[in-house]
């Protein structure tokens, strides 16, 4: 009887198996827009401290986490997979923006003191709440 070395019988096993299948898709809270992040607006004078810097701050849902901030006349939104994503108000002193990918930002503050959150309705449909931590 003829014994195969152990490579071989490795081999041999896994030609009989096949391929690995295909990895999982990425699930849907990470898979973003990758080419979205680039979309920059043109300057806007009325994106200043006195219209959005009240919702800086970082926003939570469970484990996630998204900071919204300002830099000069840009309102900037940082979400992980999804990238920095400039915002634009739907219209003046609105509460609702959107990003270059047509994804909605509607922001709830209240009248006095800490709290609030964002709802972030993606391009499919998807609705997130988010709740605000610090500021």
């Amino acid at each position: 009887m003829k014994f195969l070395p152990p490579l071989c019988t490795a081999a041999a096993l896994a030609a009989c198996v096949g391929p690995a299948p295909p990895p999982p898709p990425t699930p849907a809270e990470l898979a973003g827009i990758p080419d979205c992040a680039s979309t920059i607006f043109p300057t806007d004078t009325s994106v200043a401290g006195w219209s959005v810097d009240k919702f800086a701050g970082v926003y939570r849902r469970g484990r996630e986490s998204v900071t919204v901030t300002r830099q000069d006349h840009r309102f900037l939104l940082h979400r992980v997979r999804y990238g920095v994503r400039e915002l634009r108000a739907e219209a003046p002193q609105s509460w609702n923006f959107r990003d270059g990918c047509g994804v909605r930002y509607a922001f709830v503050l209240p009248p006095d003191g800490p709290g609030g959150f964002v709802t972030i309705t993606d391009l499919d449909g998807t609705v997130t709440r988010w709740n605000r931590q610090s500021y």
